[in-house]
């Protein structure tokens, strides 16, 4: 027995809410390369943008990925992106800083940004969330949960893979 068409219209129509109920919010940060290109950007006061870069410089030492081997660092955010942290731990550079504007004044989880040899001209945090497209005043918008101040890390990665997860998914344009 064939069941009617309306039927599997309507399927799909609750298959297509269910999936946009699940995607996550987004909200609006800034994302900078670095202090002179927040400033010139106008979007902040110079003091905030510095305020926030040594916020994010201070937070990076906590929660960069980090790596047992220079080799596995290059791999995932490319040759000479990397430097020796204390002993046998590799980090990636900074790259970058995102400010989460907060409700009335004020920032919120400032925090360092990173770019992946998978995808260069992309930002990640630190827990490899990907910032969306940024625009030319450093507008730009991410997941809600990217914007949560990262856990900090004790241990090395065993193995690379920063930026592939968003490179996989963007695949295929």
């Amino acid at each position: 027995m064939k069941r009617p068409n309306a039927f599997k219209f309507a399927l799909l129509g609750v298959t297509a809410l269910t999936l946009v109920a699940c995607a996550e919010a987004e909200d609006d940060v800034l994302a900078y390369d670095n202090v002179e290109a927040c400033i010139v950007a106008g979007q902040v006061d110079e003091t905030v943008c510095r305020s926030e870069f040594a916020k994010a410089e201070k937070l990076h030492t906590e929660v960069a990925p980090r790596y047992s081997r220079a080799n596995q660092c290059f791999s995932d955010f490319g040759y000479n992106r990397c430097y020796q942290s204390g002993g046998s731990v590799w980090l990636p550079f900074m790259m970058g800083y995102m400010l989460a504007p907060r409700g009335g004044a004020g920032y919120i989880a400032s925090q360092p940004l990173y770019r992946s040899s998978a995808q260069p001209n992309r930002f990640y945090t630190a827990s490899n969330q990907q910032i969306g497209t940024v625009s030319a005043n450093g507008r730009s918008q991410v997941a809600k949960s990217a914007i949560q101040r990262p856990a900090a890390r004790t241990r090395t990665v065993s193995r690379g893979g920063f930026g592939a997860r968003a490179a996989g998914r963007s695949a295929g344009g």
